[in-house]
């Protein structure tokens, strides 16, 4: 069966200003012993794209990326998720980015620091 091992399974871009486009890959490893098949990424948005390896096999040990494009929309805290789904035991992963969106043209949020 095959396993996916992700290298993180959250990525957090921190501040940004609303509007600003984000990427961030997440790397993964086939850890089982036959070959990984994503079907299929999904996000809780239209606003995040998973991007990844589609009908490619990923061999034993071998390790492949999946790039989530989000485009900085939503204000204060955000937390979108990706659900990928593929021929593991489990049938899917779950992957998360969060970012603080500050409104255009505000300063950013939280202590000042003097």
């Amino acid at each position: 069966v095959p396993v996916m091992s992700f290298d993180k399974s959250e990525h957090d871009f921190g501040q940004i200003v609303q509007g600003t486009p984000q990427e961030t890959i997440f790397t993964f490893t086939n850890a089982g012993d036959a070959p990984l098949i994503i079907t299929d990424a999904k996000s809780s948005c239209g606003c995040t794209v998973p991007q990844y390896p589609k009908n490619k096999p990923i061999a034993p040990g071998e390790s492949g990326e999946m790039v989530v494009k989000f485009n900085g929309q939503g204000q204060n805290q955000v937390t979108k998720t990706i659900t990928v789904t593929a021929n593991t035991a489990k049938g899917s992963e779950l992957l998360r980015i969060k970012a603080f969106v500050n409104p255009k043209g505000t300063a950013p949020a939280g202590p000042v620091k003097s």
